[in-house]
């Protein structure tokens, strides 16, 4: 009986230090992910980066704002400002299961992303949060986020995974995708396990990119592309506009 006692009280105790064990690195960003999806909601504030170099010197950058709704696990609404030349430029768009559709802000007309540029698939903000490109997770710190503390988690992006992916969403365009390296972190509110905020940042090969280039760069050949996307998920599980595809233009 005495060791059936004490058999018991280690089972018990066992039970209740598992209960207690705060997640690792790993398995948080998996409940995050999670959390996120179940949420079926978020509002999306963001901003990106990118910069294109092209063997012969040949340079461009350009910055990007985005805002908009999401609704899980595949379809988002932006509004997209982007800043080139002096310039800023505005365009609507939808994702809906990886394929984007954009606004001719002129026109008002809807066109779709048949066959897109691989930096257009980049800037998806759900088609980062994919656990399965998700490698090596290690926290950094615990920063407050809007007054409620968060783990900050970094991790390695799976180039395979991500490799595949491009190519898939770029289709039959003439762009060709090589050599992709990324990185991310992500930032969880430890009191829910939400995941409030994103940066991913890749690097890649890419041919086929002289029109995000100045017009001097026409043969370009292969370029250098550095992207950097930052975004923050809020308003987590509030109601948001019916996200559906837009009648295209043909």
């Amino acid at each position: 009986m005495h060791v059936f006692r004490v058999a018991s009280l280690l089972t018990l105790t066992a039970l209740l230090l598992a209960c207690g064990r705060e997640p690792s690195a790993a398995e948080l960003t998996a409940k995050g992910i999670a959390n996120l999806q179940s949420a079926k909601t978020a509002h999306l504030d963001g901003s990106a980066q990118i910069a294109l170099k092209g063997q012969n010197g040949v340079s461009s950058s350009f910055d990007l704002k985005l805002v908009g709704d999401a609704q899980l696990p595949d379809k988002a609404r932006m509004t997209v400002q982007v800043a080139l030349g002096g310039m800023t430029f505005s365009i609507d768009t939808i994702v809906i299961d990886g394929k984007e559709f954009t606004n001719d802000g002129v026109s008002g007309k809807w066109s779709d992303g048949a066959g897109s540029s691989p930096i257009n698939s980049l800037m998806d903000p759900l088609g980062n949060i994919d656990e399965s490109l998700i490698r090596n997770v290690v926290e950094v710190d615990r920063p407050e986020v809007d007054g409620r503390k968060t783990r900050h988690l970094r991790y390695q992006v799976d180039s395979a995974k991500m490799l595949g992916q491009l190519r898939k969403s770029a289709g039959a365009s003439a762009q060709s995708i090589a050599n992709p390296q990324g990185t991310g972190e992500l930032w969880i509110r430890i009191d829910d396990s939400q995941i409030v905020r994103q940066l991913v940042k890749v690097t890649m090969d890419v041919d086929g990119l002289a029109n995000f280039l100045p017009a001097s760069a026409s043969n370009v050949g292969k370029s250098a592309a550095e992207l950097s996307l930052d975004m923050q998920f809020s308003k987590h599980g509030e109601a948001v506009p019916a996200i559906t595809a837009p009648p295209v233009a043909r």
